[in-house]
C-alpha cells in the first residue's frame, strides 16, 4: 500500500478536483483498491463526493462517525482507534472508499502543535499524536493499494502530521506567482519538520534504549516528492497540440527549475528530473460545477448533468489527461521503488 498527499498551501489550485478524479480514475480503470482520508476541515472533498442528503445526514444525526472521532479517540487517552471502528464510507459516485471530513476538525490544531512540541523532545505522548496517520495507514494497509489525502492550503499543524504519515505528496500548481511561492515555503517547513522530528526520535531511542516504533516498525520522516501537475491554464490548439496561451506558458515554464531547485531534498536523485511533471490541465469553464453538482468525476459527466455540446470533447480530453497523470503517478512510484532496491 502507498499513501499520498495532494497539497499545496496555496490556496483555488484545484487540489480536490484532482484528487477525487485522480482516486476515480485508479479504481474505475485500473481496478485498484482506494481509500481516500478528508482532513480539510473545509471539508470539500466529502462535499465532492456524496450528495446533499448523505451530507445533511452525515452531520445532522450521531449515525455517523468523521476523521474528528479518530483524533478524539487518541485526545482522550485511548490510545490509536482499533481497526474495526475506523469510520469508512462508500461514494457510489465516485466508487471508492473515504473517510469522510469534519470541520470541527479546525480545532484540533491546538491539540497536534503541542503534541508536536513533546515529539521534538522525544517524548512518547508527542510522537504517539504525530504518528497519528502512519498508524491509520499500517492497519489499513491491506485492505487498500493506495490512501489518499485531502489537505486543506495550510501548512499548520494538521498538515504537518499528515505529511509525516503519508509516502508521497503531490504538489498541483495554478498558472501564477503565488504558486511559485508557495514551493519555497513548502520547502523550508518540510525541512523544518524532518529536522525537529528527527531529533525528538534519536531523543526518545537514547532514553528508551530502542527506537520509537508502531506495531515493532520503525517510523521517521521520509516522505518524498512524487511531482507536480500544471492546472487551470487557457489553452489554444497549434499543430495539433494543446498549449497554455503565451501569458501562463511564461509563468509556467518557470515552474520545473524551482521545483527541482527547492524539493531537490525530497526525491532521489533522477536521471530524467522531467518526470516530476505529472501532466497538465487546462481550465475547464464549466465542467467543474457540473461535476460538483452531480457528484460523480468530470470524466463520468453525461447528458443527463448538463453536459451539450462541446462539452462532450471535453469531457473525452479531461478522460485521457486524467488518466495520463494516474498512470504517470504510479509509474514514479514504482521508479521510486526501484532506485530504492
Amino acid at each position: 500500500m502507498k499513501s499520498f498527499a495532494i497539497f499545496n498551501n496555496k490556496g483555488g489550485v484545484g487540489k480536490t478536483t484532482l484528487l477525487c478524479n485522480v482516486a476515480a480514475y485508479l479504481k474505475l480503470y485500473l481496478h485498484k483498491r482506494v481509500l481516500v482520508i478528508d482532513a480539510d476541515p473545509q471539508c470539500n472533498a466529502t462535499l465532492y463526493m456524496f450528495s446533499e442528503q448523505c451530507i445533511e445526514d452525515f452531520y445532522t444525526t450521531k449515525k455517523y462517525s468523521t476523521i474528528y472521532d479518530i483524533v478524539q479517540h487518541l485526545k482522550r487517552g485511548k490510545g490509536y482507534m482499533p481497526k474495526e471502528n475506523i469510520p469508512i464510507y462508500n461514494s457510489t459516485g465516485f466508487d471508492v472508499d473515504i473517510i469522510i471530513g469534519d470541520p470541527r476538525f479546525a480545532i484540533l490544531e491546538d491539540f497536534f502543535s503541542g503534541d508536536w512540541l513533546s515529539s521534538n523532545s522525544g517524548e512518547e505522548r508527542g510522537l504517539l499524536t504525530t504518528f497519528i496517520f502512519k498508524d491509520l495507514a499500517y492497519k489499513l494497509s491491506s485492505d487498500y493499494d493506495y490512501i489518499i489525502y485531502d489537505v486543506g492550503p495550510s501548512l499548520g499543524a494538521i498538515n504537518r502530521n499528515v505529511l509525516i504519515g503519508c509516502d508521497y505528496f503531490i504538489i498541483p500548481m495554478s498558472s501564477d506567482i503565488f504558486s511559485q511561492k508557495a514551493i519555497e515555503n513548502i520547502s523550508e517547513s518540510l525541512a523544518e519538520w524532518k529536522k525537529y522530528l528527527n531529533r525528538g526520535l534519536e531523543d526518545f531511542k537514547n532514553k528508551e534504549g530502542h527506537p520509537y516504533n508502531i506495531n515493532n516498525i520503525n517510523v521517521n520522516f521520509c516522505i518524498q516528492f512524487l511531482g507536480y501537475v500544471n492546472q487551470q491554464y487557457t489553452a489554444k490548439k497549434k499543430k495539433d497540440t494543446i498549449r497554455p496561451v503565451k501569458a501562463y506558458d511564461a509563468i509556467i515554464r518557470k515552474f520545473h527549475n524551482i521545483i527541482t531547485t527547492k524539493l531537490s531534498p525530497f526525491y532521489p536523485e533522477l536521471s530524467n528530473p522531467n518526470i516530476l511533471l505529472l501532466g497538465e490541465i487546462p481550465t475547464l469553464h464549466s465542467l467543474v460545477p457540473l461535476s460538483q453538482a452531480a457528484h460523480k468525476p468530470i470524466f463520468r459527466l453525461s447528458k443527463a448533468d448538463g453536459v451539450v455540446g462541446a462539452h462532450f470533447t471535453k469531457v473525452s480530453d479531461f478522460k485521457a489527461v486524467i488518466g495520463s497523470i494516474t498512470e504517470r503517478i504510479l509509474c514514479n512510484i514504482d521508479y521510486y521503488d526501484q532506485l530504492a532496491d
